[in-house]
C-alpha cells in the first residue's frame, strides 16, 4: 500500500471484498450503495488486507496471459504485476473468459465483476479509495 495515497484520501468511499462470500460491498459514508457478486483468485490468489486504489486503467492488459481486463481500478502489486478489480476478462479472439462463473474463485488474483457492475464501480471509484479484502 502506498501510505501517501491512503492518508491523502479525504473522501467517504470504501470498497469491501469478502472472499468467503465471493461478494463486493461498496459504501459511501455509512450507506451501502452497491452490492456485487464477485470472483476472487483461485487457490487463495487474492491477498487479504487493507489497500487503496493506486491507479485506474480503462482496459488493462495482462501480458502473462494475453488477456484484456476492462474497467480496471488497481489494488496492490503482486510481484511485478498489479492485481485489481475488472470486468469479465476478454480473450484475444474477443470471447469473454469466465462468463457464468461469477461467485466462484476463478481469477489469477484479481477481483472479477460482471461487466455492467464493473462499469459502475470504475466510474464511482477514485484514486485513493480504500479497499479492504477479508475472509
Amino acid at each position: 500500500v502506498n501510505p501517501s495515497v491512503s492518508s491523502s484520501y479525504g473522501g467517504s468511499k470504501y470498497i469491501l471484498v469478502d472472499i468467503s462470500q465471493q461478494h463486493m460491498y461498496v459504501y459511501e459514508g455509512d450507506s451501502l450503495i452497491y452490492s456485487f457478486v464477485a470472483s476472487t483468485g483461485m487457490n487463495n490468489a487474492t491477498r487479504a488486507g487493507s489497500f487503496a486504489v493506486p491507479s485506474k486503467i480503462p482496459t488493462a492488459y495482462g501480458a502473462t496471459w494475453n488477456i484484456w481486463m476492462p474497467n480496471w481500478p488497481g489494488i496492490y502489486y503482486a510481484g511485478g504485476s498489479e492485481n485489481g478489480i475488472n470486468a469479465l476478462t476478454i480473450l484475444p479472439n474477443g470471447a469473454t473468459l469466465w462468463s457464468g462463473y461469477l461467485g466462484t474463485p476463478i481469477s489469477y488474483g484479481c477481483i472479477v465483476l460482471d461487466t455492467y457492475d464493473s462499469e459502475l464501480l470504475y466510474d464511482w471509484a477514485d484514486i485513493g479509495t480504500p479497499v479492504k479484502i477479508q475472509w
